[in-house]
């Protein structure tokens, strides 16, 4: 099972299978030093064309593959969950971190492959520890890498209740009982989606989804989003994609549901770059 979503980066498609401190670190925390680590890793220069640049953590494998893309991705994959990614999270970069294209792979050993791929079935759009630390520490050790992180906020939404409440006809509570399709696959925090399946009916149906379930899914197709309704049950409920125009994150009717997104500032971080190195050889 393979979904795609498009990066805030411009041609470039992701695949996916299945308190800030201001003090310096080598590749990420300054309190500790990274204990995870890839079994075996490769970072060189990529030769695969435009159209095969692939983003890929396999939920039923044993690695992080990068092909021909800028290490720029690989920097922001090691700091930030999916949603919260942007080129502006990063200042103080060399140019070549964004125009020079690489393949990273990083192989995880047999002791950590559970852990590795239970994290990677919640999808891109949870912060995931286990790979941003092994990132990290590939990138101190190939490339030197040394940042400092910075307390920042970045526009995005909040869900809401609407002023007329919830719609009940439409956000209906899950039962025991409800039947889920084949089709419907692990969305984060233990819901089920069937995703949009042609442009002429251009809606997912969810099945025991959280409302914070709702919110990270949203937030893959845009803008950061977190979950304010203030719900704590399971809902099964359709989603219709109403134009291709706007922001993607608000395009969805969550309005039929008797919900809204409101306009917010998230707290994030940004990371500068002190030292980065072109990769040593493998």
């Amino acid at each position: 099972m393979l979904t795609n979503f498009g990066s805030r980066l411009p041609g470039i498609l992701f695949t996916l299978c299945i308190a800030a401190t201001s003090s310096c670190a080598q590749a990420g925390d300054s309190n500790h030093k990274p204990r995870k680590t890839f079994d075996v890793v490769s970072i060189k220069p990529s030769n695969v064309g435009a159209n095969e640049s692939i983003l890929r953590i396999r939920a039923d494998g044993d690695e992080y593959e990068v092909r021909g893309m800028p290490l720029s991705v690989t920097i922001l994959m090691a700091f930030f969950p999916m949603p919260m990614q942007s080129k502006e999270r990063i200042s103080g970069a060399p140019s070549w971190i964004w125009d020079e294209k690489f393949d990273v792979t990083g192989k995880v050993s047999a002791d950590d492959l559970e852990k590795w791929r239970a994290a990677a079935e919640r999808g891109f759009g949870i912060r995931n520890p286990m790979l941003e630390e092994m990132l990290q520490n590939a990138l101190a050790e190939r490339c030197k890498l040394v940042v400092h992180r910075v307390p920042a906020t970045r526009s995005g939404y909040a869900l809401v209740i609407s002023k007329h409440g919830v719609n009940g006809k439409n956000l209906m509570e899950a039962k025991a009982g409800d039947a889920i399709p084949e089709i419907a696959f692990k969305i984060p925090f233990n819901g089920r989606m069937v995703p949009i399946l042609s442009p002429d009916e251009p809606t997912m149906k969810f099945f025991g989804t959280s409302m914070k379930s709702l919110a990270e899914v949203l937030s893959r197709f845009g803008a950061p989003i977190i979950d304010r309704t203030g719900l704590i049950g399971t809902y099964r409920f359709d989603l219709t994609r109403l134009s291709s125009t706007r922001d993607p994150g608000v395009d969805i009717d969550v309005a039929a549901l008797g919900l809204r997104l409101e306009p917010i500032q998230i707290p994030t971080e940004t990371i500068v770059i002190d030292h980065i190195e072109r990769p040593s050889p493998n």
